[in-house]
């Protein structure tokens, strides 16, 4: 079904079972030696049931987008042993809901590879595999922590970047080496098939953000509740505003560097800004409830994660001579695998309503998600509208042809 390949993944076809072999047995001693460390944390049992829940109704989401019951309870699970692996690292911080969070993270990426692999499936045109969205992410939050939690406790630091770090790690060595065991016959092609069809009108609707006076409504109502969030947050965003104004700088410039150019980077540091500053202000409500810069700063990974995957993926389709507009349009209708990852990921924390103040978690995840997927090819469509690309004249005149 797919061409030869050659170089590593050659090599990891052609021994696959081998490598299956080892990567299982060092997964396997790496989740046991972290069981055995967590046992002795002061463990909550019924939060380690809620994540259990979650992950159960996540597979769920996925089986409604894959139809393929395997494969979406893999999408589930692969992210979960990085949660164990990295409990031991972060012990002494308070974990709270601060690991569905990760674990949203990890399902999202997991959604995202899969996605890849459907589409190639369906003869389809697919992107590139999600791992360089997510080394960005994870080199951007490596760089954070020391930011965002300069002279505060080192657990917590420890924390943000252990969890994330642990559920990409599980999903990239888990998931690529578990998919060559399964088999997609011809019905379930046919019925993905047919999904996408149902998919796609439903999907095909959300182009109308690529639309220069919908983009531009739309990146008002942003700005509109980036600014709330500013007034809700505000006393702390100025206590610490070299620590965000820093973060802006760093966000801006390097996801423009990797994205494609300076409006693709400003366009994502405007959703990552959105989704900080909208948590914190609702968190302002009530500085009681169970997550903190921790679990906020992963919150803005995840919505940088399907941004940045959605960026590259429109980097290449203009690099191939589509023009900008379809290109963003194709975005916002391709944006299906985004969308249930974060559908996915949403359904994964609502066992933990157990908390209080949960509800603004779940909402911050959801909010998060569907920023990162829907909002960035908006703002993006308003930036090239009111900062519009130089064109030369051949460009012109291939356009009036």
């Amino acid at each position: 079904m797919f061409a030869a390949r050659s170089g590593a993944a050659g090599f990891l076809a052609r021994h696959h079972s081998a490598a299956l072999s080892a990567v299982a047995a060092f997964a396997g001693l790496a989740t046991a030696a972290a069981t055995a460390s967590v046992w002795y944390q002061s463990i909550v049992w019924l939060d380690v049931a809620a994540l259990a829940l979650g992950a159960v109704l996540a597979a769920a989401i996925g089986y409604w987008h894959l139809r393929h019951l395997t494969l979406a309870i893999l999408v589930a699970v692969t992210p979960l042993p990085g949660l164990l692996w990295a409990a031991p690292l972060s012990a002494g911080s308070s974990f709270g809901l601060v690991p569905v969070i990760a674990y949203a993270f990890g399902f999202a990426l997991a959604t995202l590879y899969v996605q890849r692999l459907l589409d190639r499936l369906l003869r389809s045109r697919a992107g590139e595999a999600p791992w360089y969205a997510t080394g960005v992410m994870l080199v951007l939050t490596a760089v954070l922590v020391p930011i965002w939690f300069h002279g505060t406790n080192s657990n917590a630091a420890v924390q943000a970047a252990s969890d994330l770090i642990g559920t990409s790690a599980s999903v990239l060595l888990l998931l690529p080496l578990s998919l060559p065991l399964l088999r997609f016959d011809e019905a379930f092609v046919a019925e993905a098939n047919r999904a996408r069809e149902r998919r796609g009108r439903i999907f095909e609707w959300l182009g109308g953000a690529a639309i220069p006076r919908w983009g531009l409504s739309f990146t008002g109502i942003a700005l509109v509740f980036l600014a709330l969030g500013w007034f809700g947050a505000e006393a702390m965003l100025l206590r610490g505003w070299w620590q965000f104004a820093l973060t802006a700088v760093l966000v801006c410039a390097a996801l423009g560097a990797f994205a494609g150019g300076w409006r693709e980077g400003l366009g994502l540091g405007l959703v990552l800004a959105l989704v900080t500053v909208v948590a914190l202000w609702w968190r302002s409500y009530d500085p009681r409830l169970p997550f903190g810069a921790v679990a906020i700063l992963e919150m803005t990974m995840l919505a940088g994660l399907l941004a940045l995957a959605g960026a590259r993926q429109m980097r290449r389709w203009r690099a191939s001579g589509e023009p900008s507009d379809m290109v963003r349009r194709r975005a916002l209708e391709d944006s299906a695998g985004g969308v249930f990852a974060t559908l996915g990921a949403t359904a994964a924390a609502m066992p933990s309503l157990i908390h209080a103040g949960a509800p603004v978690v779940v909402l911050s995840i959801l909010a998060a998600g569907l920023c990162g997927a829907l909002l960035f090819p908006a703002i993006l469509t308003a930036l090239e509208t009111l900062l519009p690309h130089r064109r030369s004249v051949e460009d012109v005149f291939h356009a009036g042809r």
